[in-house]
């Protein structure tokens, strides 16, 4: 009885002719999102089908020990009816195998499976998951990749409807927030107020992205800036894992590495207005990734921590460090940016870059509450440094001065 269960698995992944989808049919044409919406569904019938077919086999397997089990005297009986049983439930079996066979060919043809994959180059960004022995998962593999592939495109694509919405209110209708912020400045009711973050490098006045990376140059000498465009940056970012293939990198080699990315960052000569990667690099201390949406704005999109002996494909804004510390300041960072966008939008990626300096005492600063540099997560059983860097006040006094904290040490969120 291997046989349903063997054919079962093939035909999660290989499709016959039964009921092939018309030439015809407009699904073909349709858009990405109706597409996926349609191969959800498809795949769900396909694992309802698979999951009808091993209960048939089980049944038949059971009907098989049963009159196996049963008393000589009974036995004529017990072969009839398990006789009736088995071809009832070949019938049913072989129907839900051709309308499996039918739905294989129609995920083959909307570009689902992998041979119409390689025919149409039609992935959607998707790869093949694994096969189990009875091709049960495939179907909930690929469902749940859809659904994370449709939920992804559902949120850049409200993002980028908002950003567009701003940015024509504020081109057309500027009045608006002038009103706005002079309620705000009144104090009328009704009109909910927005935390203001307490500075003390007076009012950043800069407004370009040269002057707000020229600025921070100066203020912060030994943290290294590069720009680059995203393909700049992946070229650069997969250098780093060819270089970093050596389980230790001495301080030598890692000032190397800086030198060479200064080289190139300066070969490439990234016009200002397609910068959409900034790489903060304080040697043997951290490497921050920060993005911007658009390019060349001042808008920051994303950003992520890393440690300098880190390289890959995964050193992005949006990207998880490998390295517990380094985790836990990328989630921190996130609330940080989310913190600066929502209360100053226009001076958001110079608060956030000023706040990612203060890091450069990360492995050396105690932490002020509890007096210490090292605390024990219970979660993870490490040692950690003290990883949160308040973000409701930035400031520009030196490092010795800025608060660090531990996670558990923190009274409040930031």
């Amino acid at each position: 009885m291997q046989q349903p269960q063997g054919q079962a698995a093939a035909l999660a992944v290989v499709p016959s002719a039964s009921a092939v989808a018309h030439p015809n049919d407009p699904a073909g044409g349709d858009a990405p999102p109706k597409q996926v919406a349609q191969a959800m569904e498809r795949l769900g019938r396909a694992g309802r089908l698979i999951a009808e077919i091993r209960l048939g086999a089980d049944r038949i397997l059971e009907a098989l020990f049963v009159a196996g089990g049963a008393p000589p005297y009974s036995a004529p009986q017990h072969i009839d009816r398990t006789s009736r049983a088995i071809v009832q439930e070949e019938a049913a079996m072989r129907r839900h195998f051709q309308d499996l066979r039918a739905l294989g060919r129609q995920l083959e043809e909307s570009g689902v499976l992998n041979g119409a994959l390689k025919a149409r180059g039609n992935s959607w960004g998707l790869h093949m998951p694994l096969v189990c022995p009875d091709g049960a998962v495939v179907a909930y593999a690929w469902k749940r990749q859809l659904a994370g592939q449709a939920g992804a495109s559902a949120v850049d694509r409200t993002r980028l409807a908002l950003k567009a919405f701003t940015d024509q209110k504020r081109r057309f209708f500027p009045h608006l927030e002038d009103e706005v912020l002079s309620h705000l400045h009144d104090g009328e009711p009704g009109v909910t107020k927005k935390p203001r973050l307490s500075t003390s490098n007076g009012e950043l006045g800069e407004e370009s992205l040269s002057e707000i990376l020229k600025n921070l140059e100066n203020e912060v000498p030994n943290m290294k800036i590069f720009t680059y465009r995203h393909l700049d940056w992946s070229k650069r970012a997969s250098s780093l894992a060819s270089l970093m293939d050596d389980e230790f990198v001495d301080p030598s080699k890692e000032l190397n590495l800086e030198n060479l990315g200064k080289l190139r960052s300066s070969a490439l000569t990234t016009s200002i207005d397609q910068v959409a990667v900034i790489e903060l690099l304080v040697p043997s201390i951290f490497r921050a990734i920060v993005s911007l949406h658009p390019a060349g704005s001042t808008d920051p999109d994303a950003v992520a921590f890393f440690s300098t002996t880190e390289g890959g494909s995964y050193l992005h804004a949006r990207g998880t460090s490998m390295h517990h510390v380094f985790k836990h300041v990328k989630e921190h960072s996130d609330k940080a940016l989310q913190y600066f966008v929502s209360v100053e939008p226009s001076k958001a990626l110079s608060l956030l870059l000023r706040w990612i300096a203060s890091y450069q005492t990360l492995f050396t600063k105690v932490c002020s509450k509890c007096r210490r540099l090292l605390m024990m997560d219970k979660s993870l059983a490490l040692l950690l440094p003290p990883v949160h860097r308040p973000y409701h006040q930035t400031s520009n006094v030196g490092p010795d001065l800025q608060e660090a904290y531990h996670i558990g040490c923190s009274s409040y969120e930031g």
